[in-house]
């Protein structure tokens, strides 16, 4: 017992096999968020385009978006044992993760409906309050890595492209909490669940990007979004003036 638990707690590494850790970290995870943010907004419509019926488009964006967002949260939990020694945040986060998707499994699974529409709310509802905290907490301490130090490193680049597109995934689940609790909130019909997710996902991702969409959902929404973009520019300002302020002059770190 005492065995598994140095194992699932903070790693124990140097300086560089750190950084080195990090740097894969933050790669497998931006990887997975273009995956994730690709097969929300796109997927299901370029199936279509293919000729591939509506039904099985579903089921394979689905399918697919939850295998990548499994994989995204455990590697978001491996990425957090590089940046906190704190082995209670650790455990509880494990405990989080592995609750949520057992949730997730049966409130979203593509192939069964176990509950109807109404009734799975409050176990979506969950769901992505789940993956809020685990994403917020990640955000938080890779913020204070990013920024912590004299020198601006490669993982540190990857860190910061991760942040960026965690913000964009985060909120998505911020949109969709509000719209579990009040349905229709986005302006349009949803269908709870992953249906309602990737729209969520794909109005996040354009709040981001400087456009707008969904100009009928609340003003709960639309001040949210307002929040986000905010919040995505003053990241993106901060960055550039750690990058011009304290410029990586070891050329070890960036290679």
């Amino acid at each position: 017992m005492k065995k598994y638990l140095t194992h699932i707690q903070h790693k124990d590494l140097n300086t560089k096999e750190l950084n080195e850790e990090k740097k894969k970290d933050f790669r497998n995870i931006v990887f997975l968020q273009i995956i994730i943010i690709v097969s929300a907004m796109l997927l299901k419509e370029t199936l279509a385009l293919c000729g591939v019926s509506l039904a099985t488009s579903n089921m394979i964006r689905d399918f697919l978006f939850l295998i990548t967002g499994g994989l995204y949260v455990f590697v978001l939990w491996d990425l957090l044992r590089d940046l906190t020694k704190s082995n209670v945040l650790i455990i509880s986060m494990l405990v989080l993760i592995i609750l949520g998707l057992g949730v997730a499994f049966f409130a979203v699974n593509p192939v069964y409906e176990f509950f109807d529409n109404d009734t799975k709310r409050p176990y979506l509802f969950f769901v992505h309050l789940s993956l809020f905290i685990i994403e917020t907490t990640v955000i938080y301490h890779c913020v204070y890595d990013i920024f912590s130090g004299k020198k601006l490193s490669v993982e540190k680049i990857w860190g910061s492209a991760c942040i960026y597109l965690m913000i964009g995934i985060s909120f998505g689940s911020l949109y969709d909490l509000v719209n579990i609790v009040k349905p229709g909130s986005m302006g349009i019909p949803l269908a709870q669940g992953l249906e309602s997710y990737t729209v969520c996902i794909y109005y996040s991702m354009t709040i981001i990007g400087g456009h707008d969409a969904f100009l009928e959902a609340i003003p709960l929404i639309q001040n949210l979004g307002i929040i986000e973009a905010v919040w995505s520019n003053l990241f993106i300002v901060l960055l550039v003036g750690r990058l011009l302020g304290k410029p990586d002059t070891d050329s070890e770190e960036t290679k």
